[in-house]
C-alpha cells in the first residue's frame, strides 16, 4: 500500500465555535477594508448616476422632500391652522433645521434596510467583500443629507439669524442622526430581508415617530409627551443639531453625546453580525 503523495494539500474542516465566526468577521472587516471602500465608491457612482439619469432636474430632488414638509408646516402656522411656539426663533427656520435632521436620521434607516435585496442577484454569484454594500448606503444617504443641508446655507441669511461659533457644530449633529439610523437598520437587517413584513412596520414606525420626536415644535415642558420624546433617540439629536443652528433653548448635549457613542457602539456590532449572518441569508434568498 502506497502512502500519500507529499504534495497533496488536505482540508480538514471542523466545526468552530460562535465566537470564532465573530473574529472571523472582525478579521474580514480589517483585512478588506481597503478593497470594499473603493469597491463602495464604485456602488455608489454606478446607482447614483442610474438614480439620476433619467431625471430631469436631478439632486434637486434630494431636497425636495425636506423643504416641502417645512413648507407645509410653515403654512398651516402662518394661516393659525395650528399655533406652534419655536422659543424665539423664525419658525421656517426652526422647522426646516429639524426636518432636515430628520430625513438624515429616516434617510439611512431605509438605506441600510435595501442593501440586501437591492444586490440580491449579485450576492450569491459574485464574490466581494459584502460589507461594501454597507459603505455604498453609507456614503448614499450622507451626501442626499449634506446635499439636503445646503439648503439651510441661505435660510440663515433670509432669516437673519445671528452667526455664533456653535453654528459649526451643526454638521456633527447631521453626522449623529445619520449614525444613529445605520445603526437601527443595520440590527434590524438580517430580519428584515427575510420578511419583508420588518420594513414595512419599521416604515410606519417612522411614521408616527415623526410625531413623537421635535421636529416641528419645540420639547414640552412636561407631561406624559414629554416622557415619551425624552425616551426616543432621536430627539436629542433633533433639539441639540437645532440649538447649535438657531439658538434654541432646548438643547440636550449630555444626551446626544450619549447617543452618538450609543449608535457608534451598536453600528460596530452590527457589522459583525452582518458580516456572520449573509453567509446564511445568502444560502436561504437563494434557495
Amino acid at each position: 500500500m502506497t502512502s500519500p503523495s507529499p504534495l497533496l494539500k488536505v482540508n480538514v474542516i471542523t466545526p468552530h465555535s460562535g465566537l470564532d465566526a465573530f473574529r472571523e468577521a472582525f478579521q474580514s472587516l480589517v483585512g478588506n477594508f481597503t478593497p470594499a471602500r473603493r469597491l463602495a465608491w464604485r456602488f455608489f457612482l454606478r446607482d447614483t448616476r442610474a438614480e439620476h439619469r433619467q431625471s430631469l432636474f436631478g439632486y434637486f430632488w434630494l431636497v425636495v422632500p425636506a423643504l416641502a414638509n417645512a413648507l407645509t408646516w410653515v403654512f398651516l402656522n402662518g394661516q393659525k391652522v395650528i399655533h406652534i411656539d419655536s422659543g424665539g426663533v423664525s419658525y421656517p427656520l426652526f422647522v426646516l433645521t429639524g426636518t432636515i435632521l430628520w430625513t438624515a436620521f429616516n434617510g439611512s434607516v431605509m438605506s441600510m434596510l435595501g442593501v440586501i435585496n437591492a444586490a440580491r442577484g449579485t450576492l450569491a454569484k459574485v464574490n466581494f467583500p459584502h460589507e461594501s454594500l454597507i459603505y455604498a448606503a453609507c456614503v448614499k444617504s450622507a451626501t442626499d443629507a449634506a446635499l439636503a443641508g445646503l439648503v439651510l446655507l441661505p435660510a440663515l441669511f433670509v432669516f437673519h439669524a445671528t452667526f455664533r461659533s456653535e453654528m459649526l457644530l451643526f454638521p456633527i449633529a447631521i453626522l449623529a442622526s445619520l449614525l444613529l439610523g445605520w445603526a437601527l437598520g443595520l440590527i434590524v437587517l438580517p430580519i428584515a430581508a427575510l420578511y419583508s413584513d420588518v420594513s414595512r412596520a419599521l416604515q410606519l414606525i417612522l411614521r408616527f415617530g415623526f410625531f413623537l420626536t421635535p421636529v416641528i415644535f419645540l420639547l414640552p415642558s412636561g407631561g406624559l409627551a414629554r416622557t415619551l420624546m425624552l425616551i426616543n433617540p432621536v430627539t436629542p439629536m433633533i433639539v441639540t443639531g437645532r440649538a447649535w443652528l438657531t439658538g434654541s433653548p432646548e438643547g440636550t448635549p449630555a444626551a446626544f453625546m450619549i447617543v452618538f457613542a450609543v449608535s457608534a457602539f451598536v453600528f460596530s456590532i452590527g457589522m459583525l453580525f452582518y458580516k456572520v449572518a449573509l453567509p446564511h441569508l445568502i444560502e436561504r434568498l437563494s434557495g
